[in-house]
């Protein structure tokens, strides 16, 4: 479907949240790790940064990095206070070298933080005790911050879910389909599972460039259970918005395929939810996937294998043009 030469068919998708209106093409909607490629710039920055959300949703070994950052950071902050204003006030400190010396307010500024207190150092005086109190607050409520957020990421529901790489385009019956398939990653049992895929395509209607949002129908839309891996499939055939396409209208057209898996994780006893999508450039034209599971040799078992996810060869006969 070539800009301006057809319309796709298909079911349209009027709710999308989504500006149709056209300036020039779109980056992806969707990023592959299934979060928004959305930049804010309007707005103050309170309106745009939740800092709970941030730090929820950070990469752990990120999130570990920046308690690290900040727990140094705040004991060189003290540190410097007591090197500057309060040595003669730290009872039992150990005076040596410069370096010694700050070396000395530095782990006190720790155990103080931390409320550990071993004892061999301790303030003296109306100033040094107040700026010691002050510290020994900052470590309780970060503590308590810290501790939160631990449980928060500990807790949350996540659907440890991957998808394949690529989308191909594989023989189907006697059709060709559009096919990507995904997997359960943990030993999470994932039961009453529905998937909804869209389509967003730049088409020409009356003379103007809009973007428009088409249901992919699916072969199944819904499995009660994910043990194993899933290979979701879209038949191309007259109802589908990319029937008669080729792959030169695919890009001319913007294609990105955008997928919502929803399902009820028993561990968690809560609903999650897993996103990604497929660009034109990750569409294989002509291809099919390699058998991912089989049963083992004992007969007492399937083995899934989850390496070969990715993997598929080429089929040419089920290419479109």
């Amino acid at each position: 479907m070539a800009i301006g030469r057809k319309r796709a068919r298909g079911t349209t998708v009027d709710n999308t949240g989504l500006n149709t209106a056209v300036t020039a093409k779109y980056a992806r909607f969707i990023n592959k790790d299934g979060t928004a490629n959305v930049i804010n710039r309007s707005g103050s920055m309170f309106d745009k940064y939740s800092i709970y959300n941030f730090l929820i949703n950070l990469k752990s070994w990120k999130f570990g990095l920046l308690i690290i950052g900040f727990y140094t950071t705040i004991n060189l902050l003290f540190a410097i206070i007591y090197y500057l204003f309060c040595i003669p006030h730290l009872q039992g400190l150990v005076r040596g070298t410069p370096i010694e010396t700050f070396e000395e307010a530095y782990f006190f500024s720790s155990q103080t933080l931390t409320t550990v207190g071993y004892g061999r150092i301790s303030p003296i005086g109306f100033i040094t005790n107040t700026i010691a109190s002050i510290e020994a607050l900052v470590g309780i409520l970060t503590l308590a911050i810290i501790t939160g957020l631990l449980y928060g990421r500990f807790v949350k529901p996540r659907a440890y879910i991957r998808f394949s790489k690529h989308a191909v385009i594989a023989p189907f019956r006697e059709g060709k389909a559009i096919m990507f398939r995904l997997a359960p990653i943990k030993n999470a049992i994932l039961s009453e599972v529905s998937m909804q895929v869209t389509v967003s395509m730049l088409v020409n209607e009356n003379g103007k460039d809009s973007y428009r949002y088409f249901s992919l129908p699916l072969q199944f839309n819904t499995i009660n259970t994910l043990h194993i891996s899933w290979t979701v499939v879209h038949p191309i055939n007259e109802e589908s918005p990319v029937y008669n396409m080729t792959m030169a209208e695919l890009e001319q057209a913007d294609f990105e395929m955008m997928v919502y898996l929803k399902a009820f994780d028993e561990d968690f006893a809560n609903t999650v939810i897993a996103r990604t999508s497929y660009t034109y450039s990750e569409l294989v034209n002509g291809a099919k996937f390699v058998p991912v599971y089989y049963e083992s040799a004992e007969g007492k078992g399937t083995i899934v294998e989850l390496s070969k996810l990715h993997e598929y060869q080429r089929h040419p006969g089920a290419a479109i043009g």
